[in-house]
């Protein structure tokens, strides 16, 4: 049996909170920091097999910390980065959302924005992520990315459409609790958890 804590990152920086950034390599902001180093002091009192990160600085932050404070093993991935939005990175929300393709892209999820990503390919990178974690030995793991990335992977993994992409809202620091059993069998143990719910929610399974 095997525990993956999937994990958005903190809040970014003031500066960058009405724009698309997807794959921007945008920073956390000063809150974001101390509310990441508090999610880190959770997770140190889990016994944690493996770390995997996003690349993308503001979920890479705790993970190195953790990695570094608890000496476990951190692979960096790159199937595990934010949507990538092309030419709408950078954009105002506001005037994006005017755009008849953002939405359209939820209907026809091969449609993506100007040189970016469309959702059947994000949930093609989060299926190849989701599939190289079944040759792992049993044990917890933390896994540190983004919103779009884990609203990709509940999508994928329930077999739901993409026009079902907003179902789930994931929020900074909360944490997604996915049990995965030998025969491929899943169970997902709960979202949105902060992280003393963890340590709780995996001494009280039965499984």
């Amino acid at each position: 049996m095997k525990n993956f804590i999937f994990l958005r990152h903190g809040p970014v920086a003031e500066e960058y909170r009405k724009i698309f950034y997807g794959q921007m390599d945008v920073p956390l902001s000063p809150q974001g920091e101390k509310l990441s180093l508090e999610v880190v002091e959770g997770l140190k009192k889990l016994p944690l097999k493996k770390l995997y990160s996003s690349p993308l600085k503001r979920a890479l932050y705790p993970a190195l910390v953790l990695s570094k404070e608890k000496e476990i093993p951190l692979e960096i991935r790159e199937e595990l980065k934010e949507i990538n939005y092309g030419e709408w990175a950078g954009r105002d929300r506001e005037e994006v959302y005017k755009e008849p393709l953002y939405w359209e892209r939820l209907k026809k999820d091969t449609l993506a924005p100007p040189g970016g990503e469309s959702l059947r390919e994000l949930r093609a990178r989060t299926k190849t992520f989701w599939e190289s974690l079944k040759s792992l030995e049993e044990g917890n793991y933390a896994i540190f990315t983004h919103g779009g990335f884990i609203r990709a992977l509940l999508c994928e993994l329930l077999e739901l459409k993409s026009s079902q992409f907003f179902t789930f809202e994931v929020y900074h620091l909360r944490a997604v609790l996915i049990t995965l059993f030998e025969d491929g069998i899943f169970v997902i143990k709960g979202l949105n958890l902060k992280v003393d719910e963890i340590k709780d929610l995996l001494e009280a399974s039965y499984w």
